[in-house]
């Protein structure tokens, strides 16, 4: 289910089945047990407002860790997607998907992926996908066409893109060659309708171990209708305003890994976006963990 970079609707099941700087070490490591002071106001987060449009889920840091052990934990999860979510129209997975980079793992989980969520599962890759050889090349082998790619849904276009230095999780660089393809591709993407970035790292630095080079991907989406950005790595819930768009990151999915604020809860957002273009989201606890 390749999707180019270019604007192309998503495939259906039949087809399927300012300006922002990061901070350097001393942001990165020291807000590990909990997030980052904000650096604006923040408000209530909003809940999924019904109506029109359409809803999707944001999933980040799943840590696929053993198919034995954590086949049954993810299986859980996309049932309860499907149960709980009927009408979502696909589901990003920002990062992390496995523990230690593991191909078996990788394999596992778009395996499940295909068989039991019902939408698209459409993810980027996170560092511990690359673990073992420093490169996405494993990451690929299950999930290809997923490194830099875009979607449209509707009226939105979303750009999902890499942000990984192989394995390396702090004071990392978004990679040259992901900027090279955003400057290839955004000039062919409309800059009135409204846009969704999806990350791994995240892009804000409210949150940390964002990229020392944010600013520069961001800076790349000047003039565009951003509504939203969403990332993982710091697993914790963190905001920043952004005039017309928020810079979010969430607690994790794993069954393994534990969240970086001391929290325990685990969870996804799902996500509404409206004809208008406005993103409303709500927090949803994993209900088995």
């Amino acid at each position: 289910m390749p999707i180019s970079g270019s604007n192309l609707a998503l495939p259906t099941r039949r087809q399927a089945l300012g300006r922002l700087g990061c901070g350097a070490a001393s942001l990165a490591l020291a807000p590990l047990l909990g997030a980052a002071a904000p650096e604006e106001p923040t408000r209530p987060d909003p809940v999924e407002t019904p109506g029109p449009g359409f809803t999707f889920v944001v999933l980040n840091d799943l840590h696929h860790a053993e198919p034995a052990a954590c086949d049954p934990w993810f299986t859980s999860l996309f049932d309860q997607i499907t149960r709980e979510h009927p009408s979502v129209k696909f589901c990003l997975a920002l990062g992390d998907l496995v523990h230690r980079g593991k191909p078996e793992c990788l394999a596992a989980l778009a395996q499940l992926a295909a068989r039991r969520l019902p939408v698209p599962f459409l993810p980027v890759p996170g560092n511990h996908d690359q673990d073992l050889e420093q490169t996405p090349r494993l990451y690929l082998e299950s999930f290809p066409g997923r490194l830099n790619y875009t979607f449209r849904q509707d009226d939105w276009q979303f750009v999902m893109i890499d942000t990984t230095q192989g394995s390396e999780w702090v004071d990392t660089y978004v990679p040259a060659a992901t900027l090279a393809w955003l400057d290839q591709t955004l000039p062919q993407l409309d800059r009135a309708r409204p846009t969704v970035i999806g990350t791994h790292f995240p892009l804000s630095n409210v949150a940390p171990m964002c990229p020392l080079n944010a600013d520069e991907v961001l800076a790349r989406f000047a003039g565009f209708a951003l509504r939203g950005t969403f990332s993982g790595h710091h697993h914790a819930q963190t905001r920043r305003d952004r005039g017309a768009y928020e810079l979010v990151t969430n607690v994790c999915c794993s069954r393994v890994a534990g969240n970086h604020d001391g929290s325990v809860t685990k969870g996804y957002f799902l996500v509404h976006a409206s004809p208008e273009g406005r993103l409303t989201r709500r927090f949803v606890p994993l209900a088995f963990a």
